[in-house]
């Protein structure tokens, strides 16, 4: 996974040339970056960076969600997940994601239906977790994904 964020970084990185910095090291007015308007490439490569971070760590939390589901017979509640991915072998990131509040579980996911969120789902539309897989989806599909339930 590092390798592919590293991939993509350089990549935007490449792209986007090499500019000299023309005005002094304090930001311009108005936010904008001494080197006159990389701020929002490096905006860009963050976003992007962290939207493959949410997809990849959605796709191992529906791996184990799915094999916890077959073992135990029922999907596990928020609290269950929780206890089990914080564990000495467990996913380091999945846990400070679901702590910092940037990852939702859903307290008693269903069988059949919306099991995790990432924070800006419900607003801006965002990645969501489903029984069948992680995908994306607008605000208005979320709602009604929790209408679902």
């Amino acid at each position: 996974m590092k390798l592919v964020l590293l991939f993509v970084a350089l990549t935007v990185v490449v792209a986007g040339g090499c500019k000299k910095m023309t005005a002094s090291p304090e930001p311009a007015a108005g936010g904008g970056s001494p080197s006159g308007g990389g701020g929002g490439a490096v905006m860009a490569v963050h976003g992007a960076v962290q939207r493959l971070v949410v997809e990849n760590d959605l796709h191992q939390l529906h791996l184990f969600m799915t094999n916890a589901k077959a073992a135990l017979g029922h999907v596990p509640t928020s609290q269950e997940t929780l206890a089990e991915i914080s564990r000495p072998d467990g996913s380091r990131e999945l846990v400070q994601l679901i702590q910092s509040g940037a990852l939702v579980l859903v307290p008693n996911p269903p069988d059949e239906g919306l099991w995790a969120y990432a924070r800006e789902a419900p607003m801006q539309g965002g990645w969501v977790l489903m029984h069948s897989e992680p995908r994306r989806v607008t605000a208005a599909e979320f709602a009604a994904l929790q209408r679902g339930q």
